[in-house]
């Protein structure tokens, strides 16, 4: 009996999801929005959302990467650069004119990287805007550390892709 307690019991808390991990809390209302307009056509756009410091002493893994609110919006890749420089608003994956910054040819795929202690890597999304208006409020970011501890970010800036606006992001 006291054992069927105690797997009940870790079974209830191994699906506890923590928002307040190594990489940082959650914020509650993006701190920056940024707006690309359409430019001869092109549907696709850049995101960058890092950095994602690990701050744990032990290294933690990413599970998943999510678009939070997306309505038009498709995530058609993830990674991770080691240093900042993927422009936002700029063509996905990022042209050769360097704005996909000095790190851009040694990125790896997100889902499944590991960030050691200590170390902070930049999230770089590709997004395909499949209408006119696309609009993602937040990318959700789920990750886990050797323990099998299960956490959740949500980076804080928010994408649009519209047909009137210039270019521009502003804080929140």
């Amino acid at each position: 009996m006291v054992l069927v307690a105690v797997l009940i019991a870790t079974n209830a808390c191994s699906d506890r999801v923590y928002t307040d991990g190594p990489i940082g809390e959650s914020h509650d209302d993006p701190l920056m929005e940024w707006c690309a307009p359409h430019v001869d056509g092109k549907t696709t756009i850049t995101a960058n959302n890092g950095p994602l410091p690990n701050h744990a002493e032990v290294p933690i893994t990413i599970t998943d990467v999510s678009a939070v609110g997306a309505q038009g919006f498709t995530i058609i890749d993830v990674v991770l650069t080691s240093k900042n420089g993927a422009v936002n608003g700029a063509e996905y994956p990022p042209g050769p004119e360097g704005k996909g910054g000095p790190t851009w040819d040694q990125r790896v795929p997100a889902e499944g990287a590991t960030i050691d202690p200590g170390e902070k890597w930049w999230l770089v999304v590709g997004l395909r805007a499949e209408a006119d208006r696309a609009e993602m409020e937040r990318v959700q970011v789920d990750y886990r550390d050797a323990a099998g501890t299960r956490y959740r970010y949500v980076a804080a800036s928010s994408y649009s892709y519209l047909p009137d606006c210039d270019g521009s992001w502003k804080h929140g």
